[in-house]
């Protein structure tokens, strides 16, 4: 059963070195007019290097990059297949093909011919992720459907800046609706006013001057870890959430990211406002969550579950007695409804009437209205997740099951 599930383990985000920030756009249906309206308003010499890519059909040469040059100075061409990325320059993805970039290189391959919906923004959105980390940047424009939605969490993960178009603004607001109900989206703009605020970001966090270099932190750290633990004292006294045991870089991106949206320049200015403006706490508490979860996701663990522990649990019981499950840190319930499927699929093996309860608990609020819902997009290695006839609940509070 396993072999069904994604075999493929997290790849861990380890962005390479850079000298110009690189600038994923996605888009579908009514998108051309929205990139029009996108490069309208950047500057030719922005030293950013884009990639689009548009859903297109197979059958048909894109006229892309000719239609495009008419909306800017920079050089726009079609995506070639092992070439680095240079600034002051658009790259198109080519009819027929699926694109990638791998250790700072795009990777074109091939389109699978099937009716299978196309998810070739995600595909993109997560390989920038992981080749930039930090340095990632992610539009979403006009589309139907939900491509480009797994590929901002990604992003966001990584600590990156991801901005989707105004669904107002858009022709079809499939694609926008579906990555901002992600919750990992920093901007909502319409198209004339994202590159502004791209550039704000970048002028604030420029690739030779970080915030956080190497993990340390710059510019008197001995008082900046002063400021740094005040923030973290005022978000666990007002949402009862400890975060002193996080990495420090990742909460330093995760401020420096509040702190851009806000245009405040210094921790001290982050902490006045906080103080200021107690919303922003919960703000930011939202912002340190890091919801990193996929169905299966550990695959040995998994196979460990499927093969020795759950059919000991279930031998110990005598048909009809109740069995309970707890999973803490449930995020958005990927992995609580993998082990249901498990039991379930166990209880099958022995004939058995699935007779089992699982808890799920986090204290993420949004992440557990998610994981109630129970509604996940198709994954590559597992094209839908069959609703389980076991019982799953969530719940924000640690549960007492006796």
């Amino acid at each position: 059963m396993l072999q069904q599930a994604n075999n493929k383990q997290e790849q861990k985000i380890s962005p390479k070195p850079a000298d110009h920030y690189l600038v994923g756009i996605g888009a579908s249906a009514g998108g051309l007019e929205a990139i029009h309206k996108l490069f309208d308003h950047f500057p030719g010499n922005s030293s950013f290097s884009f990639v689009i890519i548009q859903h297109l059909s197979p059958d048909h040469k894109s006229l892309m990059a000719e239609l495009l040059s008419k909306h800017t100075s920079m050089q726009v061409q079609e995506a070639e297949d092992h070439a680095f990325t240079r600034p002051n320059c658009v790259y198109v993805l080519p009819s027929g093909k699926q694109l990638s970039l791998q250790n700072g290189r795009l990777r074109l391959t091939e389109k699978p011919r099937n009716r299978e919906p196309n998810f070739a923004v995600d595909a993109f959105f997560e390989s920038l992720a992981i080749d930039r980390g930090p340095y990632a940047i992610g539009i979403v424009l006009s589309g139907t459907g939900t491509d480009g939605s797994k590929g901002v969490r990604a992003i966001k993960q990584a600590g990156g800046l991801v901005v989707v178009q105004d669904p107002e603004s858009a022709k079809f607001d499939g694609m926008p609706r579906s990555a901002i109900d992600t919750g990992s989206v920093d901007f909502v703009l319409p198209p004339d006013q994202i590159p502004h605020e791209i550039m704000e970001y970048t002028r604030r966090t420029p690739l030779v001057r970080n915030i956080i270099q190497n993990g340390k932190q710059q510019d008197d750290p001995d008082n900046e870890e002063k400021i740094l633990n005040e923030i973290l004292d005022l978000v666990c006294t007002h949402t009862q959430v400890n975060f002193s045991h996080y990495k420090k870089p990742t909460l330093n991106r995760r401020i420096q990211k509040r702190m851009q949206t806000l245009k405040l320049e210094s921790l001290q200015e982050y902490l006045d406002y906080l103080h200021a403006n107690p919303a922003e706490i919960k703000v930011l508490c939202q912002e340190f969550f890091i919801n990193v979860t996929s169905f299966f996701r550990d695959p040995d663990a998994f196979q460990l579950l499927e093969e020795k522990v759950i059919p000991k649990i279930l031998a110990s019981k005598e048909e009809g007695e109740l069995t309970k499950v707890w999973i803490a840190a449930c995020s958005t319930g990927e992995e609580a409804y993998s082990l249901a499927i498990l039991f379930q699929e166990a209880f099958h093996k022995l004939g058995r009437q699935p007779d089992v309860k699982l808890f799920a608990t986090d204290v993420d609020q949004q992440a557990l209205q998610k994981a109630s819902k129970g509604t996940y997009l198709p994954a590559p290695s597992r094209n839908t997740y069959q609703k389980s006839a076991c019982s799953v609940s969530f719940s924000r509070r640690a549960i007492n099951t006796r």
